[in-house]
Parts: structure tokens; C-alpha cells; sequence
């Protein structure tokens, strides 16, 4: 039990320093959407596997999913960007779960402080239901929502199934804004943008409806 224990402050060890080490540069990568296209397209055929590689990976280091969607639909375009983009962050959430299962109460509570007590209400009796609904309105962080399901013991396959189905409509607006990146100039990528600042008030407002029901 404590030989467990210390392996366990190890592997939390190793992450915060990769995190703080990598996390500002990453962060900077991704303000350049299309320089990321380009490294991404350099490799031709991997660069579908490359993309979920990093998709993967991005909950550890608590980088917006929807800056990879952006970046998703840059370089694969709307269809094929908005399913790479489904199957990345419930790769990313996968990670973030059985992360948040193995270090245990202690790791995930640095993160999360008292939201995993607000996301406990939600999801621990309702999983697939409550997990489909806080994907569609995150009115938690994304990998909140990940880290807490795996301490909380969230039925794994509800967790799967509701992250990936929940994800769908994010994810397509914002690939689409990624790909109306092509042309800033017209409708369409007005329409991106009008379709985001739409997504991105309805937390705020179900927030504000929950506040004063």
C-alpha cells in the first residue's frame, strides 16, 4: 500500500514537471493554427495518427479542446475534422479518467478544488444522461468533467459514449470555424464565428437560468 502510495507521487511529479516545463510553449504552438497545419501535413499519411497523438495527450496539460478543433478543421476540413476532433478529446478524456483513477483524491482535488463536488451532483447517478449534457453545455470545464468522472467512478462506458456523443456539436462548430479560417472574408466565416459566440453564451446562460430557478 505505501510502496503504491509513493509511485503514485512519483508519476504526479513527473507530470506537473512535464506540464510546467511544455505547457507555455504548447500554449504558444496553438495561438498559430496554421503552422501547427503545416507540421501536420508534413507528414502526409501519419498526420491523422500525429493529430490524435497530441488530441491525446492535451488533457494533461489542460489545453483548450477547442483550439484543437479549430486547428482539426484547418487541416482536414469540416467532416473528417469534426470526427477526428470527437475521437480526440474522448481519447483525452480517456487519458484524464484513468489518470484521475490511479492518482487518486489528492491529485485530481489540486485540479479541480471544489468543482468536483458540483460535478458529483451531476453525474453520479445519471451518468450517460448527465455526461451527454454537460458536453453539449459545459458549464464545467471539459477536463474537469474527465478528471472528476474517473475519481468519482463514473460507469465507463457511459462516460465514453456520453463525451463522444456530447462533443459532436462543439466540435463541428468549431472545425468549422478552423476551416472558414481558409477565408476570413466571407460569409461563411462569419457564420463560424456568429455559430461560436452563440455556443460559447449558452453555459452563461443555463448558469444564469439554474441561479435564478
Amino acid at each position: 500500500m505505501r510502496l503504491k502510495r509513493y509511485i503514485n507521487v512519483l508519476i504526479l511529479l513527473v507530470l506537473v514537471l512535464i506540464i510546467l516545463k511544455f505547457r507555455s510553449q504548447v500554449l504558444n504552438m496553438i495561438k498559430n493554427p496554421s503552422q501547427i497545419r503545416d507540421f501536420l501535413l508534413s507528414y502526409r499519411q501519419y498526420a491523422v495518427f500525429i493529430f490524435l497523438v497530441i488530441s491525446t495527450v492535451r488533457s494533461v496539460f489542460l489545453l483548450p479542446a477547442g483550439a484543437f478543433a479549430v486547428i482539426s478543421g484547418l487541416t482536414f476540413g469540416n467532416f473528417i475534422g469534426t470526427l477526428l476532433t470527437c475521437v480526440g478529446v474522448t481519447l483525452s478524456g480517456i487519458l484524464a479518467y484513468f489518470l484521475s483513477s490511479l492518482l487518486g483524491g489528492e491529485f485530481v482535488e489540486n485540479i479541480l478544488k471544489d468543482k468536483i463536488y458540483r460535478i458529483d451532483k451531476y453525474i453520479k447517478n445519471n451518468g450517460l444522461f448527465y455526461m451527454v449534457s454537460l458536453r453539449l453545455i459545459p458549464i464545467f470545464p471539459f477536463d474537469a468533467v474527465s478528471y472528476a468522472s474517473g475519481l468519482l467512478k463514473i460507469n465507463f462506458k457511459d462516460f465514453v459514449l456520453g463525451t463522444f456523443l456530447g462533443s459532436i456539436p462543439g466540435a463541428f462548430i468549431y472545425t468549422f470555424l478552423g476551416n472558414s479560417l481558409l477565408d476570413v472574408g466571407s460569409i461563411r466565416f462569419k457564420i463560424s464565428l456568429l455559430l461560436v459566440i452563440i455556443s460559447s453564451m449558452i453555459p452563461i446562460i443555463y448558469k444564469y437560468v439554474l441561479k435564478k430557478g
